[in-house]
This record gives structure tokens, C-alpha cells and sequence, in this order.
């Protein structure tokens, strides 16, 4: 950056301003960010990495769709883009802390120059907070801003309110989200976001006008029931469990499900916290007894996007999987081995759930900012993989690595050589290959001899020579591996 400038005529040097935008963004105690105009961030301050969950690290390596749940990111993104031309502006947001609760926020954005990068100063401050300052605070306050439920905060006080003897029978039921970790990695915030409002849509619709519903957590609901029997809790609970089946939300690639458990205090003599334990574990024990069916769900999903979004990518897969097999054999890989680099070839692209479709159809070459989202793709693949079964699990680190360059200038991590694991590197070679002979939406396909020789002049560059020299063998024998070789579909569920 460049320094501020001295008071004329004083003679002295004025400050650096690098240093004093370090110094003020570890001073206040509101959430800073520096960040691209893509939204990449370069600077946090403690402030926000302590305040939101996060580790500094964390929000280094990731961009302002984390912590931004509003402004939509296409509004905000034109808007910081408007920055470059010098209009600084503030709106109101809502801000996602780590654990997927949110707030309120005033967000102020300021164009600065990195040297010849432009980047936005983001200032994000509670609006809680600036009411409290302000003299209290309103009944606003107190609701989930996502959902417009009631929030945690204010749980607590009614709480107090209503474990009391006239309120009796007092019932609870707490419900779960379930699989928001893995849609908000495969689909990104916005679908999860989704999510959560046609939950809450449910219960609102369910509910009765005496009960009080709340967002207690990132993906968990609790709803206080007064003068309500255990029994009539139970009628409430099937209810809403039948809403969530016949739900049809147009344009949300997962319906929406909730694993729900409930409880009662019949008595002045129970504790509450005791009721409250109880439908916690009812509720964590239909969870884990469902949990097989959602994420099979969630990943029929996934499949399903991808073949709306990239109608190749059936057909790309079993290509890159007859030639990894090909391959994988040359190489003398074991069985083990052999069906562990099928399955990472079949789920390489699943990450790609979580690019915009705009992008993935896109006839004309992408932008920066549109090939930033583009190679997020193996990151996000990674997550969903980890959130599977042991078995798919197994493969995330290879479908992590599955763009990394044999010289280190891949991503996403940039690690060289035999640093990549090994099957990654067998995948590379094929994927590529078969995208060249294949062609893309804004690149028209290349013979297989024209494909072979740029496998060739980058053998030792982007790919293993050892892979790449594989490949050249065997150049007339790329379609002789027919689907019937191939390892049987595995059973991707989570257990």
C-alpha cells in the first residue's frame, strides 16, 4: 500500500498505511475483512474469527459466501465490482457464524488498492448490538433473522416463563435438519439456507398458535408446547413428520427432512433440563436410525444435479473409469487398490454439485472470478466424500487431489509429484484425457492422436511421465475396456 500523506508544510513522514489498517483492525471489536472482489479473503481480523467460530485459517482459505448469508452473492458481488469505481456503501446482511446460526449485521464496504489488486474493506457489525447501544432492544432481536423464528437467546427467557406449575403439562420437541452439512457442501450456503426457511415453513404451518417455535442451532429446531400431554406432543410429532414426506419445494435440489424427539414435565417435581435431555437422545436416536436413508437421498441428489447441469458426466465417468482401470493394471495395482481407484474415478466430480450451472453450461471461455468457483469443485467433492460412508471416505483424499500438477502448480493445494497420492495422479491423466477427446461447452473436442501428444508434451509438467508414458502405450486400446470389466456399482449409503 502506498503511505498516507504528511501534513503539508509539517515536513514529516506521513504513517505507513499498511501498518495503521493493522493496528485498527485489531483495535475494534467489529468483524473486518479484506477481501477480493470475488470475495476471496486476504485479511481477517480476530475480532470475526473468534466472534463467528472460525480460525483465522479457516476464513483465509475460504470466501465471504461463508460468512455472508445476505446480500445474495451475485447482488453483493456487483456491488463491491461498483466499489472499484470509488462508491463505498453500507446495507444490512445477515451474517453466518461457523455453527450455522446467523445474525443481523450492518455491513459497510470500502474500495481499497492492493497493489495492483483491487479489494473491498468489509466492516460487519451486529445490529443487536448498535440497539443495545442505543437504549434495548427490540423484540426483533430475539428472532433468527434466516427463519423468523424465535432464537436461542429468547428461549431462555420463556423458559423461565413457562416451567411453572400453571403451564403444566409442559411438552418439547426438538427436531434435527437432517444432512445440512453435506447439501451446504455439495450445493453450497444458499441451497442449506433453503433448507432451513421450508423447514421452518413446516413447522410454522403445523404448529398451533400457543406454541413456541425456535432455532436453537445451526440445523436444530426446539418448540415449547404449554398445556400439551406427552401424548398429544407424539400426535404433533407424526404430523409434522408427515408435512416433511409430502414436501415438494420447487428449485431445492434436496427435500428437506427432520429426525424429531420429544418429551414432557408432568410434574413440578422434574427438572426440566432432565425433559430436555430426554427429547434430545428420543431425537439423536430416530437420527441415527434414518441416517442411512437421508444421505443415500442426498446423494442420488447429487447424481441427479449432475446430470441436469453436465448431461456428459455419466458418460465421462465411465470413460475416465475404463481408462483409470486400464491403467491402475499396467501400474500392478492390486484388487484393493483397483476397486478404490474405480470408486474415486466414479465420485471424482461430485464436488461439481456445488458450481452454478450458468458456469458448468457456459458456451464462451470463464472468467477469473467464474474459474475460482470452478476449482472449488474438488474441495467441495472432498467434504461431501468425508461426510459418506467409510468406504467413500476412503477416496476423499484422492478426490481432493485429482487437479493437482505433477510440477506443483495445481490446486488446491499445490503439491508436487509423488506428494499427490497415487491414484489422484492416474485419475488426472485420465480425466484429462478424456475431457480433450470429449470436448467442453466453450472447447470443441481433439482427435485422440492430437489428445495423446498433449499428454505427452506434458508428462513431467502436469501429469506423472511414469502415467503419461502409460497412456501412450496403450493408444490403441482406450476402448477396448468395455462397461462389464468395470467393478459392480457400489453401494454409496452412509452408515
Amino acid at each position: 500500500m502506498d503511505q498516507t500523506d504528511a501534513a503539508p508544510g509539517n515536513g514529516k513522514q506521513g504513517f505507513d498505511s499498511g501498518e495503521l489498517l493493522t493496528c485498527l483492525m485489531a483495535g475494534i471489536a467489529e468483524f473486518v475483512f479484506i477481501h477480493t472482489l470475488a470475495g476471496k479473503i486476504r485479511e481477517v481480523n480476530s475480532a470475526a474469527a473468534k466472534g463467528l467460530g472460525f480460525t483465522t485459517q479457516e476464513l483465509l482459505s475460504s470466501d465471504m459466501t461463508a460468512v455472508l448469508a445476505s446480500p445474495p452473492p451475485f447482488r453483493v458481488k456487483q456491488a463491491w465490482k461498483n466499489l472499484d469505481r470509488g462508491h463505498p456503501f453500507s446495507a444490512e446482511g445477515i451474517v453466518r457464524r461457523k455453527d450455522g446460526t446467523s445474525f443481523p449485521a450492518l455491513l459497510s464496504f470500502f474500495p481499497l488498492i492492493r497493489g495492483n489488486e483491487p479489494a473491498v474493506l468489509t466492516i460487519a457489525r451486529d445490529i443487536a448490538d448498535l440497539k443495545a447501544a442505543g437504549g434495548g432492544l427490540s423484540r426483533e432481536s430475539f428472532k433468527d433473522p434466516l427463519t423468523g423464528l424465535y432464537n436461542r437467546a429468547f428461549f431462555e427467557d420463556e423458559l423461565k416463563r413457562l416451567d411453572c406449575d400453571r403451564q403444566l403439562p409442559l411438552s418439547i420437541i426438538m427436531g434435527d435438519l437432517n444432512g445440512m452439512k453435506m447439501v451446504n457442501d455439495a450445493f453450497g450456503y444458499q441451497a442449506g439456507d433453503a433448507m432451513l426457511k421450508a423447514a421452518a415453513k413446516v413447522l410454522r404451518k403445523i404448529c398451533r398458535s400457543s406454541d413456541l417455535l425456535f432455532r436453537w442451532g445451526s440445523d436444530e429446531f426446539v418448540i415449547l408446547l404449554p398445556h400439551t400431554r406427552e401424548d398429544d406432543a407424539a400426535s404433533i410429532v407424526c404430523r409434522i413428520e408427515d408435512a416433511f414426506r409430502k414436501i415438494q419445494v420447487k428449485d431445492m435440489p434436496v427435500p428437506p427432512s427432520m429426525s424429531l424427539g420429544y418429551s414432557a414435565k408432568l410434574h413440578r417435581w422434574q427438572d426440566f433440563a432432565n425433559v430436555f435431555r430426554d427429547a434430545e437422545e428420543d431425537m439423536y436416536e430416530k437420527k441415527t436410525s434414518e441416517s442411512r436413508k437421508i444421505r443415500e437421498t442426498i446423494l442420488e441428489s447429487i447424481f441427479a444435479s449432475l446430470a441436469d447441469t453436465t448431461p456428459e458426466t455419466a458418460e465421462h465417468n465411465l470413460s475416465v473409469r475404463r481408462l483409470c482401470r486400464m491403467l491402475g493394471m499396467r501400474l500392478g495395482l492390486e484388487r484393493p487398490d483397483l476397486e478404490k481407484l474405480d470408486l474415486a474415478a466414479c465420485l471424482h466430480d461430485i464436488g461439481k454439485a456445488s458450481i452454478p450451472s450458468r458456469i458448468l453450461s457456459k458456451s464462451g471461455p470463464l472468467t477469473e472470478e467464474e474459474w475460482e468457483d470452478v476449482k472449488r469443485h474438488a474441495e467441495a467433492g472432498y467434504k461431501v466424500a468425508s461426510s459418506a460412508t467409510p468406504d467413500v471416505a476412503s477416496v476423499a483424499d484422492e478426490i481432493l487431489s485429482h487437479h493437482e500438477r505433477w510440477d506443483g502448480t495445481g490446486y488446491p493445494s499445490g503439491i508436487p509429484g509423488e506428494d499427490i497420492p497415487l491414484l489422484s495422479r492416474i485419475i488426472a491423466v485420465a480425466d484429462a484425457f478424456d475431457v480433450m477427446t470429449r470436448g467442453t461447452p466453450y472447447r470443441p473436442a481433439r482427435s485422440k492422436d492430437d489428445a495423446l501428444r498433449e499428454v505427452k508434451e506434458q508428462a513431467g509438467r502436469q501429469f506423472d511421465p511414469k502415467i503419461a508414458a502409460l497412456l501412450l502405450e496403450i493408444r490403441g486400446k482406450t476402448d477396448e475396456e468395455t462397461d462389464d470389466q468395470l467393478f459392480p456399482a457400489r453401494d454409496l449409503t452412509v452408515e
